[in-house]
């Protein structure tokens, strides 16, 4: 598809890089080993893509090494963020070197097969320590397991982003209660959602995605100056086959239907939320 002509540079906002393994290699704790994806593949594909920006999440089976991360960033001349996994052991200092390399987000993980704490009373705790930093806090997790902390973090002066459209199903009938009780909650003006992971909601199904557009199109709706969207890059931890990353881009640009509505979430929110 011809993708509208947008200005100030397009942001893919959910990025993983492993490796290259001799300078970055995994520990022996390791909660899953994919396959080598390092950040000159990744500036490979955002070429290929027009992309100028992105955003590097910290992997899990990196755990608190943030070192593949900081080196990326860096390499990057401030095109590029981070965001953090970040436990109530790590100290102010480390906070303070990871800000200085660019990480602007600490994500908290509710799915069961990726480690961490989920304790939101703990959690909120790390939130607080990061949120005078300008950081916001990427929560994912099913749409079950995030509502209830959105409710608990209803007073958090801080922006939180749910990660990968709260992984909803888009194959059988929506959740109609969760639903509305998600979009109250993207009318608050700190909440934003991460229009990332359609395969995910599809259950791997290849593209074209149709069958997911009006769900993510009402997310899209809910937030639209607070609305972003993410590859996934490399797509770790997937059903069916490993997605096209112009498909999803084009997908995207489809749901946003107009130039204005894909110049917000390709490039003006996300430049709001990660400088």
């Amino acid at each position: 598809m011809i993708r509208p002509a947008l200005t100030g540079g397009l942001w893919d906002c959910h990025t993983h890089i492993y490796g290259p393994w001799d300078a970055f290699p995994l520990p022996a704790t390791a909660a899953y080993r994919p396959a080598a994806a390092p950040m000159t593949d990744l500036l490979a594909m955002h070429a290929r893509l027009g992309i100028g920006h992105g955003v590097l999440v910290q992997a899990a089976c990196y755990q608190s090494d943030h070192s593949a991360l900081l080196a990326a960033l860096a390499a990057t001349d401030g095109r590029y963020r981070g965001v953090a996994l970040v436990d109530e052991a790590m100290p102010d200092t480390d906070l303070k070197t990871l800000h200085e390399g660019g990480v602007r987000g600490v994500r908290f993980n509710f799915m069961g097969h990726l480690p961490g704490d989920r304790d939101p009373d703990r959690l909120r705790l790390i939130a607080e320590r990061v949120r005078p930093l300008g950081w916001h806090a990427l929560l994912h997790g099913q749409l079950a397991q995030i509502l209830p902390v959105l409710d608990a973090w209803r007073d958090l002066d801080m922006p939180l982003v749910i990660d990968h459209m709260a992984r909803q199903d888009a194959t059988r009938e929506w959740d109609e209660p969760g639903l509305q009780r998600l979009e109250r909650h993207l009318a608050h003006p700190q909440r934003w959602i991460k229009l990332s992971g359609v395969d995910r909601l599809m259950q791997g199904a290849p593209a074209p995605w149709h069958a997911a557009g009006p769900l993510v199109r009402r997310l899209l709706d809910a937030a639209p100056q607070r609305a972003i969207w993410g590859s996934d890059w490399p797509h770790p931890n997937i059903q069916g086959p490993v997605p096209d990353d112009g498909q999803l881009l084009d997908f995207l640009v489809q749901v946003c239907g107009d130039a204005a509505t894909a110049q917000a979430v390709l490039v003006d929110n996300p430049k709001h939320l990660y400088f």
